[in-house]
């Protein structure tokens, strides 16, 4: 099994203040002849095609296009939330300047309100209203110090910066930041920041990867997994009947557990329900505070493997190595207070932990916010589907939440036990309509009280969970961006009142788990050490059921 942790730690990388972290090269380079050909291709794309908006699928005037309150909602006092990508390189570039051109003039070519700035009217609506883009304004190149042996702490922490520093709002909500460092994991590295209130995860995937071809055949654009289909099951005497009984107590489940979901909000908002003061959760204004990432990697065919053996799906698995592993952080930590160290309790951390700690651990409430697509077709879709007026998958912040109840056993015995649990508990959910309705009322509140009214909500029912869970499909095979073959790639959301989130890509047959987490409430290195060791336990149990535990673990 091929399993891969990213570890870096963190140093200063920057002198003064914020905007001087950036440095523009006014040198002339060559550039590949592959890179202008792909330039060409976005040149001739269908000018009439990149007019369309979200919204009736009309070109933006010269007044501006109403915001809609969602997006205003993710773009308020109370938080403001921000999308990065991350792209490993497999090559670095000569010829920065033109290549990041290249990649934001495509950006802009997909959709009008990447060239829009949000601005009020004289009414006090806000608008997006066109502007005259200067690409240099949104592209910035990182100078390091030279003569680094390894780069992947200084690239580490200046995307960790990155994610603390606003967007500049007299400019597009977005920017495109190039790093041409080696680090153990690519040539050079490309992030995208990119404003939550411009669209969803699913929107800015689809404006990226329809940039993408692939490595084998760039004629092509990228394929993604889609969905298996559900096989008929075969007819039998008397299964009418049983198909009544079964459906009449699948609606049943289906009133109770929505009430109850429902029930569980309405007190979150209201302050009477909350998770436990747990180490890995932050106070209100955690947001603000320094961050740090890490991420884990798992072949797909290990993942499949633990499916198997329990009868799941994929999400049921990277979920359950996901709370599995918080589960086993939060054994280390909390033996570590007041008698060790962190790291000396990781080092013991396959000694059974004090009573007092699986007490507390047992008992505790521990909720995750999953992150859900609303549209109608689940999946990446085609740029230009979503840019159709009135379409079934549009573009736009489409997006509703899943609160996850965490199972805390305490004890961690038998790691495919608790994944069990943990599909119980996703399949409870997925019969409970409460995520549908919590997105109508959220949706209605937004247009009758305003994107205030919806900010507040939404930020009482974060601030009284512990984490964030969020995920992305990603191409099958291997992807070029401007000619450049990508490595791996990943994501993360700035902004959330949380001190720790977990964002989940598939690519090539791997997935990968990225970490943000804010430095004084979670170490994300050796969270993502849980991580690794989780998925080790769980494949073991597949093959032996009562393993002999050798205290190794595979990571770099």
């Amino acid at each position: 099994m091929y399993i891969e942790v990213a570890e870096v730690a963190t140093s200063n990388v920057y002198k003064g203040g914020h905007r001087q972290r950036y440095f523009k090269f006014s040198h002339q380079f060559h550039l590949r002849s592959d890179l202008c050909m792909w330039a060409d291709r976005i040149q001739v794309m269908d000018l009439k095609l990149q007019m369309n908006v979200p919204k009736g699928g009309q070109e933006i005037e010269e007044e501006g296009q109403p915001v809609s309150p969602v997006s205003q909602c993710f773009k308020s006092p109370l938080f403001s939330l921000c999308v990065h990508v991350i792209f490993e390189l497999q090559e670095s570039v000569t010829d920065i300047p033109k290549y990041m051109n290249a990649v934001a003039e495509s950006i802009m070519s997909t959709n009008p309100l990447y060239s829009c700035i949000m601005k009020k009217d004289d009414r006090g609506s806000w608008r997006w209203k066109k502007t005259k883009v200067n690409t240099d304004d949104i592209t910035f190149v990182a100078e390091l110090p030279p003569g680094q042996e390894s780069y992947d702490a200084w690239v580490d922490d200046y995307i960790s910066k990155l994610s603390l520093t606003p967007l500049d709002q007299s400019r597009p909500l977005w920017e495109i930041h190039f790093l041409n460092y080696k680090t153990s994991k690519a040539a050079a590295t490309m992030v995208i920041k990119l404003h939550h209130s411009l669209g969803d995860g699913v929107s800015f995937m689809a404006t990226l990867f329809s940039m993408a071809r692939r490595v084998d055949n760039p004629e092509f654009p990228p394929t993604f997994p889609t969905a298996h289909k559900h096989r008929v099951k075969p007819s039998w005497p008397g299964m009418a009947v049983a198909n009544f009984f079964q459906k009449l107590w699948y609606m049943m489940l289906l009133v109770w557990y929505s009430v109850v979901d429902l029930i569980r909000t309405t007190l979150r908002l209201m302050d009477w329900l909350d998770d436990s003061q747990l180490p890995i959760r932050g106070p209100p204004g955690v947001e603000y505070t320094p961050v740090a990432l890490s991420s884990a990697t798992f072949l797909l065919e290990d993942i499949k493997q633990i499916k198997n053996s329990v009868g799941g799906t994929v999400n049921d698995v990277i979920t359950g190595i996901i709370f599995y592993g918080i589960q086993r952080y939060l054994q280390i930590h909390l033996s570590a207070v007041g008698e060790h160290s962190l790291q000396d309790a990781y080092e013991k951390r396959l000694e059974q932990p004090k009573d007092t700690v699986i007490k507390q651990i047992k008992n505790s409430r521990l909720t995750a916010i999953c992150m859900m697509n609303m549209r109608p077709l689940a999946g990446l879709q085609n740029i230009e589907e979503m840019l159709k007026p009135k379409g079934k998958v549009p573009w736009g912040n489409r997006v509703g939440f899943l609160c996850l109840l965490v199972p805390m056993m305490g004890k961690l015995e038998n790691p495919l036990e608790f994944l069990k649990r943990t599909k119980r508990v996703i399949d409870r959910n997925k019969i409970s309509l409460a995520t549908y309705i919590n997105y109508r009322l959220g949706k209605w509140l937004a247009r009758k009280k305003g994107p205030q009214a919806l900010s507040k909500c939404l930020y009482n029912t974060i601030v009284h969970t512990t984490m964030v869970v969020s995920n992305m499909i990603g191409p099958m095979e291997k992807i070029a961006m401007a000619g450049n073959p990508v490595n791996n790639f990943t994501f993360f959301v700035s902004g959330v009142p949380q001190a720790l989130g977990v964002f989940i890509v598939s690519y090539m047959g791997s997935v990968v788990l990225q970490v943000h987490a804010h430095k004084d409430y979670v170490d994300a290195h050796m969270l993502c050490k849980c991580f690794v060791e989780a998925s080790k336990e769980m494949k073991n149990y597949t093959l032996n059921p009562n393993p002999i535990e050798d205290g190794n673990s595979e990571s770099v």
